[in-house]
């Protein structure tokens, strides 16, 4: 797996880590990781899909099937002001439900509502960072445990 990061949030051990307690199903070929609109526009060449909605920052990351690409945009985790602590939380959450998009087209279990894709990547991706806060809270090596809460 290839993780283009600039590291300053997430580190790439950080995120290898978080992506080892899913399993081979959620490992991409790659990962690009933009902390910053400009990053968007420094991996163009190297990374071809980006859309306006990412750069606005009202996605906060997408999967290529095509490319077996992930597209995380830490920028768009703006809840809780600059916390970093936050924005890391939320960023992996984003991560998360990215990887469970890869793991329905892997495994042919798409469906055929995109509403229905949606819900369970972000059921999957809450309960997973819920279910594996104290494993997270280590890997990321914050001081207290730290669970998502979902907005309707």
């Amino acid at each position: 797996m290839k993780i283009i990061n600039r590291q300053n949030i997430l580190t790439n051990k950080q995120i290898e880590s978080v992506i080892k307690l899913m399993g081979k199903d959620y490992q991409p070929k790659k990962i690009f990781v933009y902390e910053t609109r400009f990053d968007l526009i420094r991996y163009y060449p190297r990374c071809f899909n980006f859309s306006l909605e990412e750069f606005r920052g009202e996605l906060e990351g997408s999967y290529d099937p095509d490319e077996d690409t992930v597209y995380l945009c830490v920028f768009a985790q703006t809840d809780d002001g600059d916390d970093v602590h936050s924005k890391q939380l939320y960023s992996l959450h984003a991560l998360a439900h990215e990887l469970r998009h890869r793991y329905q087209y892997v495994n042919n279990r798409l469906f055929h509502d995109d509403k229905k894709s949606e819900k369970d990547a972000d059921n999957f991706a809450t309960n997973f960072i819920n279910r594996n806060s104290r494993k997270i809270s280590k890997i990321m090596g914050w001081s207290q445990e730290w669970t998502v809460e979902e907005e309707d």
